[in-house]
Parts: C-alpha cells; structure tokens; sequence
C-alpha cells in the first residue's frame, strides 16, 4: 500500500511539474511576441516597462500546476492588459470537431472534457435569487444570452467578477459553467474573457463596455443572432445593423433626405467587386438635401477603399447636409474615416461611441501558436498612428447620443425636420 501511495504521489508531482513547466513556456513566447508589436515597443516603455516586468515575474512566480486551462488562459491574458492595441487577439485553439453535427455535439457534452469545462461550486438557485434583486444599473445581476442561456454575473474579487450559466435552454451550456470573466479597468469598463457561446474555447476581448445594461463587445455571431449578454430581454435591437443586411446601399427615404449604408472597406476579392460596382452607381447620385450615412457595424478594412467613399462625401457636404451613424460596431477604418468626416462642415454624427480600435492593424494575419499548442495570439504589425491613440479603446463619441428604444433613422429623420423647422421660423421672423 505504502508503494502504491509512493508511486501516486511521485505521478500527481510529475503531472504538477509537467502543467507548470507548459505554462512557463507559453508565457515566456507569449511575451516574447508581444514584444515585438509594434503597440508594444510604442508604449511600453519607462516606468511602463519596469510595471510590465513587475507583472511578468509575479505571473511567473506564481502556482499554476494545479490550475485548469482556463485559469491558465486568465493569467496569460495579464500580458496584454496594458498594451492599447484592439487589433491584438488572443484565444484557445478551438476544436470544431466536437460541433460539426448532432451526433459530436452529443458525444461532446457526455465526454470527460465537457464534464471539466470551468465551473464554480456555489448554489446556483441561491446565486441567481441574490442576483435578481441587484438594481437594473448594478454590473452585477442576471445576464440574457438571447434565447440559449442566462448567465449570473457577481463580484469575484477587488474588480473582478464571475459569470456562470444559472440556467440553459441549450445543451451546450449547464449550471454552475463559467461563461464571463471580467476585470475592471474604468467605469463600466473591462478586460473580458468569455467563453464562445456555440464553440466553448476561451477567448479575450480586450476592450469590453458596459452599457444600457448591456456587454457591447460579447457578440459572437453564434446560433445567427447578433446575441449579446444583456439584462434586456427580447427587446428589438435599433443600435446595430441586422445580420444578412446588405453591405452596401443607397436609396431614398424621403423626398429630400437619401440614406447611404457601407458596412466594409475590405479588400478582399468579393467585397472589393462589390464596393467597385456599388461606388461607380452612386458617384453621381448623392443629389438629396439630406443624407445619411450609416456606419453602423462597419468591420473597417483599406484605407484605399475608404478613402474613394470620403473624397465622395467631401464633395457632398459643401452643399449638402451630412448625417453620419455610427455604433459601438463602427471600428478600424470605420473610425478613422468618422473622424474625417467630423472636420466637414455641414457634418453631424449621431448615435454611440465608437468602438475604440483604430490605432494599429495587420497587413498579414499573422497568427502564433503557443508551445503549449493550446493557445493562440493573432499579431498586429502596423505601425499605429500616434493622434488616433486617445480614441484606442474609448471610442470616437458622437456628436448627438441617440436613444437605444427607438429607430436610429426615424431619430435622425425627426432632427432633420426639427432643424427645417427653426430655419424656416428663423427666415419668417427676417
């Protein structure tokens, strides 16, 4: 008995060593390419450079060998907590094995992995009863993914908090599963690690807001929904673009006023025909009073492809009166180009601030796997442009905030009337 003790102690310490030294490893590379972006040689640097090995050797030193892959996952993510660079992206090798089909989903969800998916060991009934009472403006309470799942968000630590499933309608997600982490970095502000609602890998979204009781950036085009974790339930979304929406798009809405959807200015093949075709149709026909551009959900793109549009809408506003709408979607390229537009006169913007990932990009896509294989870090390499860091992460605000209950056109619509009105009243009294 004493040997066969002897042996299982001598393994589990063997298994301890091993987790510890594969942590070691990753954290070590993962360093090491950070430190070669661009973001990171621009800001790091001085008093910011001694923090950044600080927190390197604390997450060193640390005890990891009985940690699971998610808490692995958390602590990594610590390294890129300070650089202010959206385009950076860090994620869990996904496994899309498990979900090509029914028959592997449910093989998935009875096998040893799924059993060990990160959870906590709380009362969930008691949780979710405490959580219901939280006030409507609280970070903590009852979170709607869409129609698949509710997800309790609490207070975990000195700003830190937990999100686990309080209860599913989807087999995918049980009791008690960690679905949100959260760390504080400003007012209703967070570095957030989620786990993917249809494909279950973490991954790091480092730029989350909280807003109208809602986490703007937990959109995962998942069961083909723009889904976000939200205490708002089945309320008709008026802030983004719907799915399937076309990407390019002119028509009028009234007798004076034209609208003027561009959701990209990517080069890819199919997209950059598309915008060819759809600009060479419209250069001559911005020809309203009025016009609104919507830039909702615009995914950004070349500034080759942005550039043709701006140069259109520059010649418009010396005559015309230019509406421009943007989200919290509108990122990239798609801000860079708002704040364009913002110098020009007889230019209003109107909706939610804008994302906040604008000062850096990749040319290549360049991803690196971890030596651990587990984790993977996609790498920004452009050189980011020194006036657009105040906006990384906070967002281009707009000049008019719109209301999140109604129609963003029908809003705009009423100002532009509203705005005739006082000129013709102005007029009549002269």
């Amino acid at each position: 008995m004493k040997i066969l003790l002897t042996l299982a102690f001598l393994l589990s310490a063997i298994v301890a060593t091993a987790q510890s030294d594969i942590y070691q490893s990753d954290l070590g590379a993962l360093r090491s390419l950070l430190q070669k972006t661009p973001s990171y040689k621009a800001q790091i640097k001085g008093s910011k450079r001694l923090s950044y090995n600080e927190l390197s050797k604390h997450l060193a030193t640390e005890p990891t060998a009985d940690l699971n892959s998610f808490e692995q996952f958390s602590k990594l993510s610590h390294l890129l907590f300070p650089i202010r660079d959206n385009h950076l992206g860090f994620y869990q090798q996904p496994d899309y094995s498990h979900f090509k089909d029914s028959v592997s989903i449910s093989n998935y969800i009875t096998s040893e992995e799924f059993q060990h998916y990160p959870k906590v060991e709380l009362n969930i009934d008691s949780l979710k009863n405490v959580l219901i009472q939280k006030p409507a403006d609280s970070i903590e309470g009852i979170y709607h993914y869409g129609k698949s799942y509710r997800v309790g968000l609490f207070r975990s630590g000195d700003k830190e908090y937990l999100g686990v499933v309080v209860d599913s309608d989807v087999k995918l997600w049980k009791k008690g599963q960690i679905a949100v982490r959260l760390y504080q970095s400003g007012p209703d502000s967070f570095k957030a690690i989620y786990g993917h609602p249809l494909y279950k890998y973490y991954f790091l979204q480092n730029n989350e807001k909280l807003r109208n009781q809602t986490l703007l950036n937990s959109q995962f085009y998942a069961y083909g929904a723009h889904n976000q974790y939200t205490k708002r339930q089945y309320q008709t979304d008026f802030v983004n673009i719907p799915i399937g929406a076309s990407k390019f798009e002119l028509k009028r809405i009234a007798a004076d006023v034209q609208y003027l959807l561009i959701q990209s200015f990517q080069v890819n093949t199919a997209t950059r025909q598309k915008s060819k075709a759809f600009y060479e149709s419209i250069k001559d026909s911005l020809t309203a009073a009025y016009l609104i551009l919507d830039l909702r959900n615009n995914e950004g793109g070349a500034r080759k492809e942005m550039i043709k549009y701006f140069k259109l809408l520059k010649a418009y506003s010396r005559n015309g009166n230019l509406y421009v709408l943007q989200n919290n979607g509108t990122l990239s390229q798609a801000e860079i180009v708002t704040l364009k537009l913002k110098k020009l006169k007889n230019t209003t913007t109107a909706g939610q601030t804008t994302k906040g990932m604008l000062s850096y990009g990749s040319n290549y896509g360049k991803r690196e796997k971890l030596p651990s294989g587990r984790f993977e870090l996609y790498i920004t390499d452009m050189k980011g442009n020194r006036k657009f860091l105040k906006y990384e992460d906070h967002g281009i605000e707009p000049d008019v905030e719109l209301y999140h209950a109604s129609d963003w056109v029908d809003q705009v619509i009423e100002r532009i009337r509203f705005s005739k009105s006082i000129v013709s009243e102005t007029n009549r009294m002269h």
